[in-house]
């Protein structure tokens, strides 16, 4: 009798646990794009070249075919559907040299 008091309650115990457990929506963050540093923007400097500002900020994440020498790192947070924590970064180059950043 007093092992099927255990076991009851222990059954109990367990199908609580799982219903507590499992009414809440588990929703993973979503990153997207290139975190960048404000350390890392503030060691950019004009006139480096564009291997110079891609081996400190990598690739960017959009380079536009038509304007070559416009470069746009984007970096955003998200629960679901609504990004948040959104980050842009345009550089602008002229013959091959950083002229403009733009935060």
């Amino acid at each position: 009798m007093n092992n099927i008091i255990k076991l009851f309650t222990f059954v109990l115990l367990s199908v609580s646990l799982f219903l507590a457990t499992g009414c809440s929506t588990y929703k993973m963050e979503i990153q997207q794009g290139n975190a960048i540093s404000n350390a890392a923007v503030q060691q950019l400097k004009k006139g480096m070249s564009k291997p110079e500002v891609s081996a400190l900020l990598g690739s960017p994440l959009m380079q536009d075919n038509f304007r070559s020498n416009r470069w746009d790192y984007l970096y955003y947070t998200g629960h679901g559907e609504a990004p948040s924590n959104i980050q842009n970064l345009t550089l602008k180059f002229q013959n091959g040299q950083l002229v403009q950043v733009t935060k």
